[in-house]
Parts: structure tokens; sequence; C-alpha cells
């Protein structure tokens, strides 16, 4: 996981100090999710930072592009454009999303297992996210993926507890290289 530019925190601190004066946090985290699709495109993101365009042709692009989004949220992707911040856009929806889910009380996690986790097991995953973090709910994430061979990586914000089989055997394997066994 990259760490998180502390630019596009203070973008998102702006952003739901906005979203908190109406009210209105899931209309701004979908135009922020919209913003960050938007320049995440390859050939979108090339056109926006191309020197051939005028500030003006690109601000049009936007308007165009993000026809639903509310000004203020075309406004922010000018901006990012302007000050050639557009890259910082989904770490922006991420913190958005991540401030949201804290001020209603919500831990966002993802757990990252070898096979799908049985019931009881999820559950066990979500009444541990709830006592590391104190959330009074938990909105999981379960991914796949083989290589984990067993165990599971959880992930909390930009804390990751890694108990997978995967990383014990990475861990062994570099204790028995440097004992010269």
């Amino acid at each position: 996981m990259q760490a998180r530019d502390p630019a596009a925190k203070r973008y998102a601190d702006a952003v739901f100090g906005i979203a908190a004066e109406v009210g209105e946090f899931d209309a701004w985290a979908a135009d922020l999710d919209d913003v960050a699709a938007l320049f995440a495109d390859a050939a979108a993101a090339a056109f926006f930072v191309s020197s051939r365009f005028t500030q003006a042709d690109k601000e049009a692009v936007i308007d165009r592009a993000l026809p639903d989004a509310r000004v203020e949220a075309r406004s922010l992707a000018k901006l990012l454009v302007r000050k050639r911040r557009a890259g910082l856009a989904p770490q922006i929806a991420d913190a958005f999303r991540d401030r949201t889910n804290a001020a209603r009380g919500v831990a966002a996690a993802t757990v990252t297992t070898a096979v799908p986790l049985a019931d009881d097991a999820r559950s066990a995953v979500v009444e541990a996210v709830r006592g590391y973090t104190g959330a009074e709910s938990v909105d999981l994430d379960e991914q796949i993926d083989a290589a984990v061979i067993g165990g599971a990586v959880l992930q909390i914000g930009d804390r990751i507890i890694d108990g997978s089989v995967r990383t014990r055997l990475a861990s062994l394997r570099r204790s028995l290289a440097g004992s010269g066994t």
C-alpha cells in the first residue's frame, strides 16, 4: 500500500467541511469518485497534463465529462488540474471516505485471505476491528488472494496487520538464511 500524500488529506478535509455544512456526505463521495475515475483514465490524464491545451479547454472537458457532479466538485477538479495535482483525486476520494466513516462511527477494513471467510471467521474479524478501532460498525471488504496461503492480512486505514502464512514463511526463510544453516 502506498502512503497517502498529505495534500490529499488537506483537500479531503476541506471537502469534508463543505459536505458537513449541508449534510451531503454520500453525494460528495460519489462526486469525488467520479472525479477520480475521470483522472484515472489514461487518455484523459494525458490530456489534462498536456501543455498543448489551454486551461479553459481542460475546464470545458471537465464540465462535459462531469455534468451531474455538483459545481463545487467540478471546481475542485479544475483546481487540481490547474495545480497539476489531478493524480491526487483517488487519494482525496479515499481520505474523504475515511473521514466520513470516522464521523459516522464506521471503520473501513479490508481482509485478504486465501479462501473465502466462513461466517464465524468473518464475525471474529469484524469484532477484532471494532475492538481495535472503537467503531460502532465495520465496513469489511473481503479479498481473496491464493498467494496468502493461509491466515489473513487485515488493513484498517493505513495500518496493516499481516498474519499470513506467506509472511511467516518468508520470515522463517530469512531467519534460516541469516543463521547460515
